[in-house]
């Protein structure tokens, strides 16, 4: 049977996007970071936010309807290391690594032909954008070329599990610091908000930049609450 979460004001942000991933577009609109602030407890960011305390309620109503929905997927958390491995590189390492691909191209287009409409906010755009791909470009090859193969492997010895501590506290620091360079990019963008002189490309590069940091929030809560955290005792 499918495991179930009991949703209260000790629920934490980690745990609600584990059991619950169709809530992040709710997450996402209110600006709440659940991936590099997932311990956090929904009593704690109704606190921080000012949010009504309905809120609660609001989520509770949400995850109920949400479970009497038919589904296939199993959750992340049911997930063998294997299973949620290779989920992580085909649902997010892979698309993730098209987005910023294309994006590279666009950010540097639009900061070259809008340049005199907004020269400090596009120059700053576009170092955040350039200082992001660089970090998780990095971030991504540790990840597949160490943790991952150490993850994969049945039987850990003391050692093995060390290396894989270590290696996860690095990893750790480094999407606290991709989630500064995302908060800025949201910042300089308005939330995604094209500006008044926006052209076609600045439309889809704002709309592709959205699409990046979503998932980008979903996978690391996914590295961070569920599979990092295997390894944290």
């Amino acid at each position: 049977m499918t495991k179930t979460l009991e949703i209260t004001e000790h629920t934490t942000l980690g745990e609600l996007v584990t059991f619950f991933p169709a809530i992040t577009p709710r997450l996402n609109a209110l600006q709440i970071d659940y991936c590099c602030q997932g311990d956090r407890s929904l009593h704690t960011v109704i606190q921080d936010t000012g949010l009504d305390t309905g809120f609660l309620s609001e989520i509770q109503q949400a995850y109920q309807h949400y479970l009497s929905q038919e589904r296939t997927e199993v959750p992340v958390s049911e997930l063998s290391d294997q299973q949620l491995i290779d989920l992580i590189l085909s649902v997010h390492h892979v698309p993730e690594r098209i987005l910023w691909n294309e994006l590279d191209a666009l950010v540097n287009k639009i900061l070259l032909v809008h340049f005199n409409h907004d020269p400090v906010r596009l120059l700053e755009l576009h170092r955040c954008f350039s200082l992001l791909k660089m970090e998780l470009e990095q971030h991504f090859a540790k990840e597949e070329k160490i943790l991952f193969p150490a993850l994969r492997i049945a039987t850990k010895s003391e050692a093995d599990l060390n290396k894989i501590k270590n290696l996860i506290a690095e990893l750790e620091n480094e999407h606290e610091a991709a989630g500064q360079l995302i908060k800025q990019i949201i910042e300089l963008t308005e939330h995604f908000t094209p500006p008044d002189y926006a052209c076609a490309t600045v439309k889809v590069v704002y709309a592709k930049l959205h699409e990046l940091v979503d998932d980008l929030f979903l996978h690391i809560a996914k590295e961070n609450s569920v599979l990092f955290k295997r390894y944290s005792s």
